[in-house]
């Protein structure tokens, strides 16, 4: 009988859980495992959320209040122990004893020491989130003095313009030292290629006349007959007596 009451229960109680929201971190913990999509994972909370019996959160019994009443929860929990074990799904056996001492314990410890370790544990917390800070303020103070350093490294190279525009200059000029230079080198080729060719003509025009002359000379001398050549020579030798006697002829002053 108690049985069917945990079961028609469970079954009015099913289609209302799916819609439920959030049981508690536990829960908030495993749905994070199932997180797919592009959105920002929900954060953890700091804190867990209030239980009862140690292991059922609250929102399991606040969710349960308005179908069940107060003592609904504790029924549900307590039928759906005493199916298990009417229909022997589950089996009480040696470990049963072992693990209800073990939990027993546990919860023992919790209890009387949870406390103090949860004190513990959040002074180590705090320990290394300060550590942490150190850390982050020591590489903050480094990277604001790296930019303060910066700055002033900034003004010259704001000023690299003008070292672009004296290289470009420079570059312009050297360019135009060595065109100027290749075009004296041209006009200095061309010069002693003409001066080439006026040395060729002039001296073939000299070979030319010196050719003439000879073939002048040489006719000339070819149409005086050996007649002609002794009566030159006798007049010449009259005329030059003819000097001499004048000559002393004259009076030396």
């Amino acid at each position: 009988m108690l049985s069917r009451v945990v079961l028609s229960a469970a079954t009015e109680a099913a289609p209302s859980l799916k819609n439920a929201a959030l049981l508690g971190p536990g829960l908030l913990q495993a749905t994070r495992i199932f997180h797919t999509s592009l959105a920002p994972v929900p954060p953890l909370p700091e804190y867990g959320g209030k239980v009862r019996l140690g292991l059922t959160p609250e929102e399991f019994f606040q969710f349960l209040y308005p179908k069940t009443g107060v003592t609904g929860p504790y029924v549900l929990g307590t039928g759906l122990i005493l199916y298990l074990l009417s229909k022997e799904m589950y089996v009480i056996t040696a470990e049963t004893f072992s693990a209800t001492s073990t939990i027993g314990v546990l919860v023992y410890v919790i209890k009387k020491y949870g406390a103090s370790i949860g004190e513990f544990a959040d002074k180590l917390d705090e320990q290394k989130t300060a550590q942490l800070e150190e850390v982050i303020q020591a590489s903050t103070k480094q990277i604001q003095d790296a930019v303060d350093l910066e700055k002033p490294q900034q003004a010259p190279v704001q000023k690299r313009h003008y070292l672009f525009d004296v290289q470009r200059n420079n570059t312009a000029m050297a360019l135009e030292v060595t065109y100027w230079e290749r075009l004296h080198s041209v006009y200095k080729e061309v010069k002693n290629h003409l001066d080439y060719h006026i040395s060729v003509q002039n001296m073939m025009h000299q070979k030319e006349q010196g050719h003439m002359i000879n073939c002048v000379e040489k006719n000339v001398v070819q149409s005086i007959s050996a007649q002609q050549e002794k009566e030159t020579i006798a007049k010449s030798t009259a005329d030059l007596k003819l000097l001499a006697k004048k000559a002393q002829a004259q009076p030396v002053l």
